[in-house]
């Protein structure tokens, strides 16, 4: 019976990777393959490409403080089993238990997940262990969703549109949260849904739009205390159309209170209550200790000023613990590393296959330092696009950004370099190529040759990595 299940997942998975393929080439003869219907296709074939990836891996694949499903004390699995089995909320101090700390909203959905399949007879290690990837993929195919349809509000068309797109569709950390099951996708997912409700309400000024945004706000911060890194971009855009539109400040002012009500209450609950009851820090993050074997004890200059050609002669995280020559120490390196394999080696023992993986680590690498000129270049005015647009855009790099640096400087360990934490920079980064892109006729001959760059990074990077995770479906396959 699960031979058959297995099968039946790949033949589907499969016929929706090349469905596309096919409605496309007959689109196209039909003069019907607009730039809408491609961004479709593409998002199809992301969605096929991660179900096809959580058919090889499990909770011991790619995963960050997933647990032991026979524990209920550990991790964010042993989170959601203390949820089913007691029914309440831990009644204690979270700093006690890993992973305890975190808001409850994605472990409450995990619990109910497990109360559920467990009713039908479903064992927990294959609830946990495969079930709740469906989850996480669809999360995840959701983001790229949101994504699309925010390029779209920020007037992004045509090419530029489809090539952004693509990125949603198969940037490989996209890929790889899929299959993780701890609250990271969710998060990003309810964090990008609260930047296209903003960027909804900035064009329309509808209660209901700022209303969604304070909802996707706070179920994202009860997911997740991290997405309130959102806040500063979201309020930039709030204050610039207060100062626009100042003679509706009655109007405006009242939807803002309307928000406040809505989004501090969800976001901020379980962390005043771990202040008040058990004086958890509202933005505590376990310490880890310098014999962790992934400690970082490198100067903090040399961190963030070395460059040497040796740190890129691996496209893979470093680690001493598994035979590596150092522990990755370079923030800037190590995310542009994690950004395409999180921590992890595919295709250990063949060369050919991660001669690929090379390729893609400098298609990202060169795709990610396009990306900084284009936010630079969105902040210099070049752009047409409403100010409060531009300004979000340029504040959600800066913010995500930095505060993943000082991140990095105060918990120094090779575990805190890690793309999951700055997953927005995805967004803000293509949308800024995208904006660039369009711009393309009508710039100088520097912003020309470097949108044309983009166009070759961008596509680049995405058939290398539909290539790296769809041959890495049959590596472990036929191995």
């Amino acid at each position: 019976m699960n031979q058959l299940f297995a099968v039946a997942k790949i033949s589907v998975t499969l016929t929706f990777l090349i469905f596309p393929l096919f409605y496309g080439a007959f689109l196209r003869r039909k003069n019907k393959l607009t730039a809408d219907a491609l961004c479709g296709l593409l998002l199809i074939s992301g969605a096929a490409l991660r179900f096809l990836y959580i058919l090889y891996t499990d909770a011991s694949t790619r995963q960050h403080d997933v647990g032991d499903l026979l524990k209920q004390n550990s991790g964010h699995t042993g989170y959601m089993l203390y949820l089913l089995f007691h029914k309440s909320l831990p009644d204690f101090d979270p700093r006690g238990y890993n992973q305890f700390y975190h808001p409850p909203l994605h472990h409450v959905i995990g619990a109910l997940v497990f109360a559920a399949l467990r009713a039908m007879g479903l064992r927990y290690r294959v609830i946990g262990g495969e079930i709740l990837q469906l989850f996480t993929a669809v999360y995840s195919a959701v983001f790229s969703v949101l994504m699309y349809k925010t390029l779209r509000l920020l007037d992004i068309k045509g090419k530029p549109l489809v090539l952004c797109t693509a990125v949603g569709a198969f940037h490989p950390t996209l890929i790889i949260l899929a299959g993780s099951i701890n609250n990271d996708i969710l998060s990003i997912m309810l964090g990008m849904a609260a930047v296209y409700f903003t960027v909804r309400w900035s064009r329309s000024l509808r209660f209901s739009d700022i209303i969604a945004a304070a909802l996707s706000m706070g179920l994202g911060m009860m997911t997740k205390l991290s997405v309130g890194l959102l806040a500063p971009a979201m309020a930039a855009v709030f204050l610039t159309v207060f100062i626009k539109q100042r003679k509706q400040w009655a109007k405006l002012l009242g939807e803002f209170a309307s928000f406040a009500s809505v989004c501090v209450p969800l976001g901020m609950w379980w962390p005043v209550r771990n202040l008040v009851r058990f004086g958890v820090p509202i933005n505590y993050v376990p310490p880890i200790g310098s014999d962790s074997g992934q400690y970082i004890d490198v100067p903090t200059l040399k961190r963030l000023l070395d460059f040497s050609p040796r740190l890129i002669k691996s496209p893979f995280t470093q680690w001493e613990w598994y035979g590596d020559p150092y522990n990755e120490y370079n923030p800037v390196i190590a995310l542009l590393k994690n950004a395409m394999f999180d921590e992890d080696m595919p295709f250990i023992g063949s060369i050919t296959l991660q001669s690929f993986c090379t390729a893609l680590f400098f298609a990202g690498a060169v795709t990610a330092i396009i990306s900084v000129a284009a936010v630079a270049l969105v902040f210099s005015k070049k752009i047409k696009l409403p100010f409060e647009l531009r300004l979000m855009l340029c504040v959600m790099y800066a913010v995500v950004f930095g505060s993943y640096i000082v991140f990095c400087l105060n918990y120094p360990q090779v575990c805190t370099q890690n793309m999951r934490y700055c997953v927005p920079l995805i967004f803000s980064g293509t949308a800024a190529m995208g904006l660039m892109m369009q711009r393309e006729g009508r710039s100088g001959r520097a912003v020309r040759l470097l949108s044309r760059a983009a166009k070759m990074a961008i596509a680049s990077m995405c058939a290398l990595s539909a290539f790296v995770y769809t041959a890495e479906f049959f590596w472990e396959a036929f191995k």
